[in-house]
């Protein structure tokens, strides 16, 4: 559907690279339960550790910089017009690559100081399980430690964002999924530790933990923007897109006037259509700062 509706003003207004990112970490979330449930060989077990970590990183990577990019804006709106830097989709993409390649880098040592096999596990007289040799200790936590980092600062930022403006309430979706994800993730550590000698149970949970991580960010995220795609198509305008309307901004008065002007004109800013903005607020009327 966001493919089908690329060049819609609500596909735009979300970011459509980012959004493009983030529904790429989602689909390889919900692969991840495939490598998991598979029988154990050594390529599936290196599969395994890079395919986790990885695919957490791109989807909280993707919502760290929408989040980070959200809190600049406004907090540069509140001090200056100017516009803020590293705020244009080439920019938050550099971000993004740059956020996973720190996963990349935690996998590629882990590989090389501790590479991954299948063994034989016994974990009772009677049981002889063939499972990566991750599974039989604390080890395959290494994979989520900086996920849960990210997790950790976006939820941070989320928080710090949650009183913008309505028309950005993106941030407030974005929000719910990181608080949805925290709770998520607190059942998950536990259970995890305290399930050492059950390899089942450590492969159900964490393929439950990651499919759920998964599910929770495409609800809470894309459902909203489906809707208006599907259900409201007369809300899908630019006009319903921009964070506020002219008539608004002239009943704002001292600092607020220019804290509102300025978060509406960096975000005009980064749509890459200045000469578009330009020509259609002329044949409105409308000042060309809006």
């Amino acid at each position: 559907f966001f493919c089908r509706h690329n060049d819609t003003p609500i596909v735009r207004a979300s970011g459509r690279e980012l959004s493009y990112v983030l529904l790429s970490g989602i689909l390889l979330c919900f692969g991840v339960t495939y490598t998991l449930v598979i029988k154990p060989h050594d390529i599936v077990c290196g599969v395994q550790r890079f395919w986790s970590g990885f695919s957490f990183t791109v989807v909280y990577a993707a919502l760290l910089t929408k989040t980070n990019r959200i809190a600049r804006i406004f907090n540069a709106s509140t001090k200056s017009a100017k516009r803020p830097s590293f705020i244009s989709p080439h920019s938050q993409l550099v971000i993004c690559g740059i956020l996973v390649s720190f996963q990349i880098l935690i996998n590629a040592v882990w590989m090389i100081v501790s590479p991954a096999h299948a063994m034989h596990y016994y974990p009772t007289r009677e049981d002889n399980l063939l499972v990566c040799n991750s599974y039989t200790d604390a080890s395959y936590m290494i994979a989520f430690f900086y996920p849960i980092f990210l997790i950790v600062i976006c939820t941070v930022y989320a928080v710090l964002t949650r009183k913008t403006p309505e028309a950005f309430n993106e941030s407030k979706y974005i929000g719910f999924t990181m608080y949805t994800t925290c709770v998520i993730w607190l059942a998950f550590i536990p259970l995890y530790f305290g399930t050492a000698n059950n390899v089942q149970l450590r492969i159900f949970t964490m393929s439950m933990t990651i499919s759920l991580s998964a599910t929770v960010t495409l609800v809470c995220l894309f459902s909203p923007k489906l809707y208006i795609i599907l259900i409201r198509p007369e809300r899908n305008i630019r006009q319903s897109m921009m964070p506020i309307r002219y008539s608004t901004i002239n009943k704002t008065t001292g600092s607020a006037q220019s804290s509102v002007m300025a978060a509406v004109i960096v975000t005009a800013a980064t749509c890459n259509e200045n000469e578009k903005v330009i020509k259609n607020a002329s044949n409105e009327n409308i000042p060309a700062a809006y």
